[in-house]
């Protein structure tokens, strides 16, 4: 008895020295986004500081917002996709999961143009399950490859992503029975352009070579849905109208293309604006849950520490 006792408190103890980190008490999704920024706009969480805004800022409960005399903006809600404009001289607070008008004038609610948060909502709330990490586990050495199970290509968008495991291990990329040699890569992910296919579904499966030898191959086979000209021209009409409302706005085509499921070309755009925005930790969660869709597993262990130590240091 007094044996099973010590090892339970050994267990026990073994967990609560165990580093892990969580998105547990990250936030919810955003409520509303902030956009078409003129003049002086700022933001605050606690009412006391305040700091400028001056690009597109997703807002999420707590969040409060206030224009000058020359200030204005248009807030877009992401669950019912309308947008409110805010005047000048005004404050909002993010009240729940509505906007509170503090002071001045908020607009009645119109029908906001472009897929500006289609799907945001329910991408984000599935992201923060990819925010938790454990920290000091070892790396496996044994290569084990994942790929995405599917994922929208066209000829605008060609690029398939996968993991690589250094220089020396090659790929054979095999589409529909048609192999392609892929070269290995000392970077953290494989890049291929995928040669025009016919629009519709697609198997793939990968197989990861030393030499002329298959040393490992996917556990799963992936599908690649290829879009037709009429679609791919439709996805580029899409990303104009939320490029004529802001050319700039990188987070909004990644939202976009995340939707769509062309999460390659989302994924680049992404990192692109946390790469510009390294203090916007609260929409990570976005990022992390594309390297999880690619099967990036090194790369979304990175991201999720990331977030989680910017999370932490709040």
């Amino acid at each position: 008895m007094r044996n099973k006792l010590l090892a339970a408190l050994i267990f026990t103890v073994g967990l609560l020295l165990t580093p892990v980190t969580s998105g547990a008490f990250a936030a919810d999704p955003p409520v509303s986004l902030l956009m078409q920024v003129s003049g002086t706009v700022e933001h605050s969480r606690d009412g006391a500081a305040w700091k400028p805004v001056t690009r597109n800022k997703y807002l999420f409960a707590g969040d409060m917002i206030r224009t000058g005399a020359d200030g204005s903006g248009k807030l877009v809600d992401q669950a019912s996709n309308t947008a409110q404009t805010l005047s000048a001289n005004s404050q909002i607070e993010v009240a729940g999961a509505a906007l509170k008008v503090v002071s001045g004038k908020l607009s009645a609610p119109e029908a906001a143009s472009g897929d500006l948060v289609a799907g945001l909502g329910n991408r984000f709330a599935e992201a923060q399950r990819y925010t938790t990490v454990r920290r000091g586990v070892q790396k496996e050495t044994a290569i084990k490859l994942r790929v995405v199970q599917q994922i929208t290509l066209s000829a605008t968008y060609p690029e398939l992503a996968w993991q690589s495991f250094g220089k020396q291990h090659s790929f054979v990329l095999t589409i529909d029975g048609t192999a392609h040699t892929v070269a290995g890569s000392d970077s953290e992910l494989i890049r291929f352009k995928v040669p025009d296919l016919g629009p519709g579904k697609h198997s793939f499966s990968v197989a990861v070579m030393e030499g002329s030898q298959k040393v490992a191959e996917a556990d799963k086979e992936g599908s690649i849905i290829w879009l037709s000209a009429a679609e791919d021209k439709a996805l580029a009409d899409s990303i104009a109208k939320v490029r004529a409302i802001n050319a700039k706005d990188d987070f909004s085509v990644a939202n976009l293309l995340d939707e769509k499921g062309v999460t390659v070309a989302a994924m680049d755009l992404y990192r692109k604006y946390f790469d510009e925005n390294k203090d916007d930790n609260e929409m990570r969660p976005l990022l992390i849950r594309a390297y999880n869709e690619l099967k990036l597993v090194d790369l979304k262990q990175k991201e999720a520490l990331l977030y989680n130590d910017k999370l932490n240091a709040n």
